[in-house]
């Protein structure tokens, strides 16, 4: 893990001076890139965590969001009406398993949208977005389910860990049933008379699971990869006649996705085989990006059903 450097560019102006809803958007450097930016917050034990903002819309002063409250304990705080859209609320506390904190001490509503649901986290403080290189990135997934990354990040001047959790992780735990509905989704498919392998890389060891499983009923052969590196360095010693499909995330340690796009579209012997992007980060002007880099589809993550369509479409 690399320590912080100066290509990890903070923007100090995050901080509304009249204390009314952020332009998340106006916050983003127009020069930077969309996969290495973070937004940075504090949690109730002073830890910083850090979300990309490709899967953030904006960000809202939570005083100001008028919450139908749950009664129940469960992760999900209530539902707000954000224009026109009902919104279900998390406390980003609760869910990772801090303490939760007076209601006062929360300042803003993360507003995401991703895996085809809209979500409003709450949480205590923002402090910055950073750039942060998938280099710098350690994997920390095994010493904790919730978290995908540890980095360093400056605050302050100040040198301080900061993880990235795992944005699918909470997804699925938000929303208990998009697993049960991918399976009810793909229960049905019919396997697929194909002997090549499908390539897949993705950091997210649950969508990794999610992903198996839908290979396995698919009846595909496959293998996978925790980032694109390690994909890349695997590729070395695989016939291109056994490629069947490359399948890939944008934002993982390492190497991204939009490198292994460059990577294999550099390699002349590659063009006859398709690339899947499997993400929630892809935006309308990065989704035009990534098909002119050489992607041939941009796939949603969590919707099981949606890849398997594009599988069957674009396996060779």
């Amino acid at each position: 893990m690399q320590a912080y450097d100066e290509e990890m560019e903070i923007d100090n102006d995050i901080i509304d001076d009249d204390g009314d809803e952020l332009d998340l958007i106006a916050l983003v450097s127009a020069n930077a890139n969309d996969t290495s930016q973070y937004l940075i917050f504090e949690g109730s034990d002073s830890q910083f965590y850090a979300k990309n903002v490709s899967k953030i819309e904006e960000l809202l002063v939570y005083k100001d969001i008028d919450i139908a409250r749950n009664n129940s304990d469960g992760l999900i705080v209530g539902t707000a009406d954000i224009r026109g859209n009902m919104t279900t609320i998390v406390n980003f506390d609760q869910w990772f398993g801090n303490k939760v904190l007076d209601e006062s001490e929360y300042e803003l509503i993360i507003l995401a949208h991703y895996g085809g649901h809209r979500m409003g986290i709450v949480v205590k403080r923002v402090e910055y977005i950073v750039n942060i290189p998938p280099e710098t990135m350690h994997d920390n997934s095994q010493n904790d389910e919730k978290t995908s990354f540890i980095t360093r990040v400056n605050i302050a001047q100040k040198s301080q860990m900061c993880i990235i959790f795992d944005s699918d992780k909470m997804l699925i735990d938000v929303f208990d049933t998009i697993d049960t509905k991918a399976a009810d989704d793909t229960s049905k498919l019919e396997k697929i008379a194909n002997e090549k392998l499908v390539l897949f890389a993705d950091d997210s060891k649950f969508i990794r699971k999610m992903a198996e499983s839908l290979f396995v009923k698919m009846g595909l052969k496959y293998r996978m990869y925790e980032n694109g590196q390690l994909l890349l360095e695997d590729l070395k010693h695989i016939g291109v006649e056994t490629i069947a499909l490359f399948i890939t995330d944008l934002e993982m340690p390492v190497l991204g996705g939009r490198d292994v796009i460059d990577n294999i579209r550099n390699e002349k012997k590659y063009a006859g085989i398709n690339i899947i992007v499997h993400t929630n980060m892809s935006n309308d002007n990065m989704a035009e990006s990534l098909i002119d880099a050489g992607a041939q589809d941009i796939i949603g993550k969590v919707n099981m059903l949606a890849l398997s369509e594009a599988i069957v479409k674009y396996i060779v």
